[in-house]
């Protein structure tokens, strides 16, 4: 592993688990090196100020060299901490069971008859489901996905909702959704509209408030300051999926269908995503490659093959 900070490497051996045990270890001593340091000089400072003249002056003079030396040989800088990278999903309040039941539900697309891609399947997700959906690509991950959206309709049987269920979605191609000439804030504000009169001063009040709430929930993701006020299209592929994540976590749902997440993340905010979804209290449906985010998150694994 190799880490950047500062205009600085640093050089690691082993997985990234490794690293992080490590950096940690390097950071403690680094700072316990600082404050020695730091000590050791305000203490020859004082003995410098109070024997400047006088019979220890030669000592003081002696002081006077040795930490010019040390200034001169540069000292140990205090460890800078990181930012912190965290997520936060909205709770939702959760709803009986079942919140969602496919009762023999078989699917095919129409273009490929012959080709039953889930045949009489029956299963069911709650507030309280930690599901991921494991498979080689082609086997029906996302189909399945698209059935719980209501994107595609069963061929045959029947899925069932709770009447005030609410779905939330991240899929590959979330960021198409984005308005790349608006920014981030003016975007969440239209998705997430509050009427007011314009005459109306406690209104507009409250339209103050409403895009404060909305610079909040894409700060919860990690999009602050000029991120959210710039032109999504100067932003990175990770930027813009932490504004769909910013989107589906607002609008409060009850299930989050999560289709590949971690595509544009690096490792701490995939971190970031297992942790908002292990405190959040709704229903979580994962397809995912990435064995990091299954393994944090995921209470059972549903294989997709055949």
């Amino acid at each position: 592993m190799i880490y950047m900070f500062n205009c600085r490497l640093r050089y690691y051996n082993g997985n990234y688990d490794n690293f992080v045990k490590n950096h940690a270890i390097d950071n403690e001593a680094q700072q316990k090196k600082y404050e020695a340091e730091q000590k050791k000089l305000e203490d020859m400072r004082l003995f410098i100020e109070r024997n400047s003249s006088g019979n220890q002056a030669k000592q003081a003079q002696s002081r006077q060299k040795e930490m010019d030396k040390m200034i001169a040989a540069g000292l140990t800088e205090a460890v800078v901490p990181e930012a912190e990278v965290t997520f936060k999903f909205e709770d939702c309040g959760k709803l009986p069971p079942p919140v969602m039941q496919f009762d023999k539900v078989s699917f095919h697309y129409p273009t490929t008859p012959d080709k039953v891609i889930y045949d009489e399947i029956e299963l069911g997700i709650d507030c309280d489901s930690r599901v991921a959906l494991v498979g080689p690509n082609g086997a029906g991950k996302s189909t399945l996905v698209k059935l719980m959206k209501g994107e595609l309709t069963p061929t045959d049987g029947a899925i069932r909702k709770h009447r005030h269920l609410k779905i939330a979605a991240f899929t590959q191609h979330s960021a198409e959704m984005l308005d790349e000439d608006s920014s981030a804030l003016a975007w969440m504000i239209k998705q997430f509209p509050v009427e007011y009169d314009d005459e109306d001063r406690d209104a507009r009040k409250a339209a103050g408030q409403h895009e404060n709430r909305m610079r909040g929930r894409l700060a919860a993701f990690g999009i602050t300051g000029k991120e959210s006020t710039s032109p999504m299209r100067y932003l990175s592929d990770g930027q813009k999926s932490r504004i769909c994540f910013a989107h589906a976590a607002t609008c409060r749902s009850h299930i989050i269908l999560l289709d590949e997440p971690t595509n544009h993340l690096d490792i701490a905010s995939i971190d970031a995503l297992a942790d908002a979804l292990r405190r959040w209290d709704g229903g979580v449906v994962l397809v995912s490659h990435d064995f990091r985010l299954i393994g944090q998150v995921a209470r059972d694994i549903w294989e997709c093959r055949d």
